[in-house]
């Protein structure tokens, strides 16, 4: 009995294993299909840039308050301008920006960690922790 629940402790650990490689390969298939690396001419509607770090993605869950990813970075920048925001994912390959509409991002509060940022890319929601000291301004602009 005990070598069938450590079999199947294994099994479920290599799947749940697996389909995280799979969603973060999605993931970084989505940056790659809508990558946005146009220098912007106008900076006049540019705002601010930060670090935000993802706590989750999708379901899978976190390691002490952060996404353990395989196969990116996991600091992603977040631009803010007045009509869009644009993300940026570093992986180990390259770094690829995506651009948002501002309806994509929406602040959640957590009893534990405080405010996060939500933000959906293309049917994917991604769960970020602000930098300490964003955290009552990015409250504000979204």
């Amino acid at each position: 009995m005990f070598v069938v629940a450590v079999l199947l402790a294994v099994v479920l650990f290599a799947a749940l294993f697996l389909f995280g490689i799979r969603q973060e390969q999605k993931l970084i298939q989505t940056f790659k299909d809508n990558d946005f690396s146009l220098v912007l001419q106008n900076s006049n509607n540019f705002e601010d840039c930060f670090e935000i770090t993802l706590v989750n993605l999708g379901f899978l869950p976190s390691y002490r308050g952060e996404y353990q990813s395989i196969l990116f970075k996991n600091k992603f920048y977040l631009e803010l301008y007045e009509t869009f925001d644009i993300l940026t994912l570093n992986t180990s390959e390259a770094s690829y920006k995506i651009k948002l509409p501002k309806s994509a991002s929406r602040i959640k509060s957590d009893l534990f960690t405080g405010k996060l940022l939500e933000i959906k890319v293309k049917g994917q929601a991604l769960l970020f922790r602000l930098p300490n000291e964003m955290q009552n301004v990015i409250y504000k602009r979204i």
